[in-house]
């Protein structure tokens, strides 16, 4: 039934099966019933003893059952045989056809007694011994046993890529281990799953599993010209897609990053200004700005010259740095101008603590510092509870600017 691909109804395999274990208990139970034999004597007439019988109904049921099991068997073994086309498998079925027919001659020579050795002797051995040595020659012969279809069985169901094969209808035939491994319902959500792996091609993207990443390619299945289906392959592209988005990380970080102080840039502060202006409105706390603006710049740089002036500009940029929170985002927004972003709660005086902190800062670089200049900056901190009102970042950002100049006018001796 196997090898010829009969499609076997399961109630009547069910019936045979119980037909024969009854068959199987009548032998057991020979001496309480005559059944299988109606009566059972031995006799030692001639050389060898002999054991003599009448055969009951059920003996007749299990020959009739053997004579249907072999005419059935070589209408399909031939039947196979004729449909099939590849050289190689033709051969393993007649290898299989001359095995069965060694075995129904014995059977025959057994059952009717051709020879008068079959009355004292089962002849049907013979027939099992030769034909599992042709058998058994066929194995090695025309690797029956499908040694070559195994071993390429077993490196596909070992492979990490997941393997799929469905039919013209889009039934799957076949899946491997791994395939079974990513979509454990695979059997019983069949057109969902092959539905998701196309699309995923189509769209050209990837396919997220287990905390996995995979890439799906798709084959036609062809032979001698004809199509039979498609063959689906994932293959494991996680640590491709981990390292592209470590890749895109460090590249957008790059982009928001400026490369003299190391403080974020104006890029830095449109994507983060959004992120911090939602997470201070929507968990009810304060948020903090800072526009700060160095002193004196354009002295350092006509006197000094820009070089002297770039070194200024990050010694003030690490005097910021230290002055911020933790939690707070400093960037450099323009060549001598910054901003510092922080969400507050709505106790903490951040106004204070950034002023302290930058003061002290400002003073002990200045006096641990043989520069023919002094560092300094002038700032505008605003700490608000926000309400969530159109342009309200931005007029936090002009109140914080109209600060820092008012200080700028007491401050920078060098400003005209």
């Amino acid at each position: 039934i196997e090898l010829c691909k009969i499609k076997f109804p399961n109630y009547f395999r069910n019936t045979l099966f119980i037909a024969h274990i009854l068959i199987c208990l009548s032998i057991l139970t020979l001496p309480k019933h005559s059944l299988y034999y109606t009566w059972i004597e031995f006799t030692n007439e001639g050389i060898f003893p002999q054991l003599r019988h009448g055969n009951g109904i059920v003996h007749h049921v299990f020959m009739a059952l053997q004579i249907i099991y072999i005419a059935v068997g070589f209408r399909w073994l031939f039947r196979a045989w004729k449909k099939e086309k590849n050289r190689m498998t033709k051969k393993c079925f007649m290898a299989v056809i001359i095995s069965f027919f060694i075995e129904f001659f014995f059977f025959t020579v057994q059952m009717l007694k051709v020879f008068e050795v079959a009355k004292y002797y089962d002849m049907t051995i013979f027939g099992y011994v030769i034909g599992v040595v042709v058998m058994f020659v066929a194995f090695f012969r025309y690797d029956l046993l499908g040694a070559k279809e195994i071993a390429r069985d077993f490196i596909i169901d070992h492979l990490s890529e997941g393997i799929i094969a469905v039919d013209t209808k889009d039934n799957i035939q076949y899946c491997n281990k791994t395939a079974v491994e990513m979509f454990p319902n695979i059997e019983t959500d069949s057109a969902y799953i092959i539905l998701k792996i196309r699309s995923s091609i189509l769209a050209k993207n990837a396919i997220s599993l287990n905390n996995r990443t995979y890439t799906a390619e798709e084959n036609d299945l062809v032979r001698d010209n004809k199509k039979f289906g498609k063959l689906y392959v994932l293959f494991d592209a996680t640590e491709h897609y981990e390292h592209l988005k470590k890749e895109k990380y460090n590249l957008q970080r790059e982009l928001r990053i400026d490369p003299m102080t190391g403080l974020y840039n104006r890029n830095g502060m449109e994507y983060f200004s959004d992120i911090l202006y939602k997470e201070a409105l929507q968990n009810n706390k304060d948020l903090f700005v800072c526009i700060c603006d160095m002193n004196g710049l354009k002295y350092i740089n006509d006197n000094f010259g820009h070089e002297e002036g770039d070194r200024a500009i990050k010694t003030l940029s690490q005097i910021i740095k230290g002055a911020a929170d933790k939690d707070d985002k400093a960037f450099r927004i323009g060549g001598d101008e910054f901003l510092i972003l922080g969400v507050k709660e709505n106790s903490d005086n951040a106004i204070e603590y950034f002023t302290t902190q930058v003061e002290k800062l400002t003073a002990e670089t200045n006096q641990n510092s043989d520069l023919p200049y002094k560092i300094g900056m002038s700032y505008g901190p605003i700490q608000q509870k926000l309400k969530g009102t159109p342009n309200e970042f931005s007029d936090m950002l002009k109140a914080s600017d109209t600060l820092m100049y008012e200080m700028k006018k007491n401050r920078d001796e060098h400003r005209r």
